[in-house]
């Protein structure tokens, strides 16, 4: 393509997605406004010489995802509130950046984020795109506006232990520029992305592998690890994961690299981290000895000819001053001893000083030595916003981007991500999966940002040359495998998971035996309107889903969980949960955007919808790529040997015959066991109520 039309491309599509993201962040402001993650224990680390700006420290009470290192958010503290910067997350540990003092207090805050700041800095970046700088030419590949080079190549590495669908997925990554890997449910998706990243690097190249969260992640560092040839990669600081990860990362945290390669200084740093609370609480008894100590002379005179030894010494001294010198220090008049201590408070304080700025000099030195372990790195891992968010990324550049859970991702982190590929983009996820959430109804922002990359390039997955598919699924028992497969992948899923695991899950109750069961409400219960207006719930199903999950907990499954479309029924049957005893305490609940990424020996699907109600767009849609859809497949497709779809399938067949829920459920009643709900009073008889 000449340049002057890749130009007026690339102009075009900077365009469209500044303005979706714009009136994406405006949808946001209206909708969802600032959310609060709380803080506590917080301290003042250091500043440095001469200026107001200083750091602090602090501990998050709960894990949040949406926090990345370089925001500017709002500190809210008891003093008031003040503008800061994250500029370290570790693990629950948050070092927080500010040009004023801040007031500690009793170190207990919160900080205020907006949630569209991450588009704000998407916005920036997208604008800084130039072909000069980025690899353009990839980026319009990848959205199907350049056609992708292809030249066969031999494997270097041993994939003898994939299948024969993952082994083609790898060569098909490894022969072509852009390559899109679709794994199904339980197809070991994860485990072919850790065999293509050993591949890739096996020929020299220089990978970035990116994900939407820090969870998944998590999980493709950890199959990575199992790779002989990465393992070692590992141990030499030639892997370098980016920001802050929940599991262990074997060795490729930034942090733990940054400390292998510079174990002196880390050393010396954790020794003064560990030095300077002894430090501030001996300042803090200095301070208190030095107010009490006078008020305890007038006695100490009355009794100027007593027995010197019978006046008993305070007992801090022993942790302010030695043992001994505590001993000589507790015969000296009070007046006296406070001026001690006041002279020992000068001498702690400017120790504390000069080790708060060794510690500055310190962290500054490892922050350097950070953005050269990246430089150096031949693999690096990120969260998809840390590609453009992270000052380490700035310069950044790669021989190949691959994207894990690339249908979830937004479409313009995406054309950014391929602008950083010299030779490859690599698109690993599943378009029938939930894609990612977008708040705007604006059917131009729904376009820009509500589709997958998948739809956008290769609508028609099974014909396309770009697409690998992983067709053997391990996680599903074959019952419900198949009706996954059936509804939602063209019947071309194969199973071959642990069969003898699976078949004793389908032995527990409920429905001994049985893999797949649809309960059928048959016209029993009814749907109402959530009190928020905008959800639904069904008090019968709720009852209904309770009673089943805690049968298949005290039959011995191992985790349970409640899948629902509709918050407001989830809400319920958490309630529901809470009133039971020790039983339920094991039984997840939640809707499905929530569990989607997760699995369970058991699932139990509450459609909530019926009568006197119309069928929800949730769950009434026909379209192939509709949200019905998706919704569906990531409900049941998360049982590992259990499925219990609760519906009302008369309803459906007469109110949505054309329905995405009404197929399933039709499927299901073909292949699985048909059980009819007689209502609540039948429900208590055969409990022996």
């Amino acid at each position: 393509m000449k340049t002057s039309a890749q130009t007026k491309l690339l102009a075009e599509f900077v365009a469209d997605f500044k303005r979706a993201i714009t009136q994406e962040m405006e949808a946001m402001r209206q909708r969802l406004g600032p959310f609060e993650v709380p803080l506590a224990y917080g301290e003042r680390l250091e500043s440095e010489e001469g200026k107001d700006e200083a750091r602090y420290f602090y501990r998050l009470t709960a894990t949040e995802e949406k926090l990345a290192e370089g925001m500017e958010c709002s500190l809210r503290a008891e003093s008031g509130e003040y503008l800061v910067r994250v500029e370290r997350l570790e693990g629950a540990l948050v070092t927080l950046w500010s040009g004023r003092e801040i007031a500690v207090g009793d170190g207990r805050a919160a900080l205020v984020i907006y949630p569209w700041f991450l588009y704000e800095k998407l916005l920036t970046v997208l604008g800084d795109i130039h072909e000069a700088d980025f690899s353009v030419d990839k980026a319009l590949a990848l959205f199907g506006k350049l056609p992708p080079d292809s030249r066969p190549r031999q494997m270097r590495r041993d994939h003898a232990a994939l299948n024969e669908g993952q082994r083609a997925a790898v060569q098909r990554c490894l022969d072509n520029e852009l390559a899109f890997v679709w794994g199904p449910p339980g197809t070991g998706k994860t485990t072919t992305l850790a065999h293509i990243v050993d591949e890739l690097s096996a020929h020299g190249m220089r990978l970035l592998v990116l994900s939407t969260t820090n969870a998944a992640l998590d999980q493709a560092l950890e199959k990575i690890a199992l790779r002989p040839a990465m393992a070692k990669a590992i141990g030499a600081g030639a892997v370098v994961r980016i920001g802050r990860g929940e599991g262990a990362a074997g060795g490729a945290g930034l942090r733990e690299v940054t400390s292998r390669i510079n174990q002196a200084d880390q050393e010396k740093l954790d020794r003064l981290l560990l030095r300077r609370p002894e430090l501030d609480a001996a300042l803090r008894l200095c301070d208190r000895l030095a107010a009490e100590l006078p008020d305890a002379d007038e006695p100490f005179q009355q009794g100027l000819f007593a027995d010197i030894e019978a006046r008993p010494a305070p007992p801090e001294l022993q942790e302010v001053f030695s043992a001994a010198r505590a001993a000589r220090l507790a015969l000296r008049p009070p007046n006296e001893l406070a001026g001690i201590v006041q002279r020992r408070a000068q001498r702690l304080n400017l120790l504390s000083q000069l080790i708060s700025k060794e510690i500055a000099q310190l962290r500054k030195r490892l922050v350097k030595k950070e953005q050269g372990a990246v430089d150096q790195a031949a693999v690096v891992l990120a969260t998809l916003t840390n590609a453009y968010f992270s000052p380490l990324m700035r310069k950044q550049r790669f021989d190949a981007v691959i994207v894990e859970e690339a249908s979830m991702a937004v479409l313009p982190a995406l054309f950014y991500a391929a602008c950083l590929a010299r030779e490859k983009t690599i698109m690993v996820g599943d378009p029938c999966q939930l894609p990612s959430i977008v708040q705007s109804d604006a059917p131009f922002v729904r376009q820009v940002m509500g589709r997958n990359i998948f739809e956008v390039t290769v609508p028609e997955p099974l014909a396309s040359p770009l697409v690998a598919m992983l067709d053997v699924q391990y996680r599903m028992h074959p019952v419900i495998g198949r009706l996954v497969s059936d509804s939602f992948y063209f019947g071309k899923l194969r199973h071959q998971g642990d069969k003898d695991r699976l078949e004793a899950i389908a032995a527990l109750e409920p429905y001994a035996g049985e893999p797949l069961v649809l309960l059928d409400t048959s016209g029993r219960t009814t749907c109402r309107q959530g009190a928020s207006g905008q959800s639904r719930g069904n008090a019968a199903t709720a009852d209904i889903c309770v009673d089943l999950a805690l049968r298949a907990v005290r039959g011995g499954a191992e985790s349970v969980a409640i899948i629902t479309p509709y918050a407001e029924q989830a809400r319920a049957i958490r309630a529901l949960l809470r009133k039971e005893p020790g039983d339920a305490k094991g039984i997840d609940c939640s809707t499905v955007h929530r569990f989607q990424g997760r699995e369970k020996d058991v699932i139990i699907l509450d459609t909530v919808d019926a009568e006197p109600m119309r069928p929800g767009i949730l769950l009434s849609e026909r379209d192939s790529h509709s949200s019905a859809q998706k919704l569906i497949n990531v409900a049941i497709s998360r049982a590992r040997g259990k499925l219990v779809i609760v519906a009302d399938a008369p309803y459906f067949r007469s109110r949505a015959p054309e329905g995405v829920a009404a197929k399933v459920i039709a499927r299901a009643l073909a292949i699985g066991r048909h059980e009819v709900w007689q209502g609540a009073a039948a429900m208590e008889l055969s409990q022996g109520l």
